[in-house]
This record gives structure tokens, sequence and C-alpha cells, in this order.
């Protein structure tokens, strides 16, 4: 029998946007990968302030839904140490998914940087690169023919800061759990 590839596709997520489904949508349908799991980040390591963990899982259930249980999201870090390294995360997942080959999504932006981050030959050997081109970072070798829209979190946020409408930039279940959750705020 034939082992799994299960993408682990880790970020911030706030909010999850347009660019994150159509690059799950490709790693699925180009038949890299059989599942991707997304993996929310639950501290960031270098401090960025996020919006709260269980608040962008559900956002990224809303990004996942059309995928039908091909993508799910996987709070794993919430069981982590914290701050949050991809290495101990991607580690955790191969304890779960011993007979799986792991690959780790990476932009060319974060894996022009990898020296950077903590234990990161530990992270691609659990879990090889799949690197995708973002626009406007010089591309990497052996990164995907396909690179992500200039859509951007950051970005996001400060349209929501503003009051500025978000259609286009986030799937519309997104958009509602995002609205859900400032609601509860």
């Amino acid at each position: 029998m034939s082992s799994r590839i299960r993408a682990l596709f880790g970020g911030s997520f706030d909010p999850p946007h347009f660019g994150h489904q159509l690059l799950i949508h490709y790693l699925l349908e180009s038949g890299l990968v059989h599942e991707v799991r997304v993996v929310p980040c639950n501290d960031h390591p270098l401090g960025k302030k996020l919006s709260p963990f269980f608040e962008r899982v559900s956002w990224c259930e809303a990004l996942v839904a059309p995928f039908g249980g091909r993508a799910v999201v996987d709070p794993i870090e919430a069981e982590l140490p914290i701050p949050s390294y991809s290495f101990q995360t991607a580690e955790a997942a191969a304890q779960r998914f011993p007979d799986d080959e792991l690959r780790w999504v990476v932009g060319s932006d974060a894996v022009a940087h990898l020296d950077r981050w903590i234990e990161w030959h530990r992270l691609v050997a659990v879990a090889p690169l799949i690197v995708v081109g973002r626009q406007g970072h010089a591309d990497q070798s052996e990164q995907l023919p396909l690179a992500m829209p200039r859509v951007s979190s950051s970005e996001i946020r400060k349209k929501l800061e503003r009051g500025d409408c978000i259609n286009g930039w986030v799937p519309k279940g997104v958009q509602a759990a995002i609205s859900k959750s400032a609601a509860n705020d």
C-alpha cells in the first residue's frame, strides 16, 4: 500500500484569503498531494500580533469548506509549546501520521530566509518543502509553476480596520466567519 502525501500548509491566516484557497485547490488538483492540512500558527515566533487562535481556526474552516474533506484545518499548534516553531509542528504531525509522507508548504519569500528559521533542517528532514512563488519576490529553485496572487492578509486587515469592503479578497464563507467573530467581540 502506498503512503498518502499530506501537505502541511502553515501560516498566520489572519485572515485567510483567496490566495490561500487557490493554492489549496492547486495542490489537490495537480495531484501533488492527497490532502492539505491548514495549520494556523498558535503563537508567532517573531512576536507578530495575531487575532485569537480559535477565531483564525474558524476562519480557516470556512476557507477549506469547499474541498469536501480533502483539505482540513489542523489546530495541532494549540497542543505544542509556545512560541510555535514549524519543525515542532512537522514532527508532531509525523507522529500522528507515521505511514504518510509529509510536505511543508512555504512561500518563496519565506524560503529565501529559511536559514533564520529555528531548526529548519529538522523541518525539511520530516517534511520536504513545496515552494510556492509569491508575486514581487524572487523565484526559488524547485518552486511550483504557480505563484500566489498579489493579495495579503496584512492588506485585508488594514481594509477591515478602515471599515472597507473585503469582497473579492476573501471567500464569502471566510467573510461571514470574520463578521461573526466581530459581532461576538
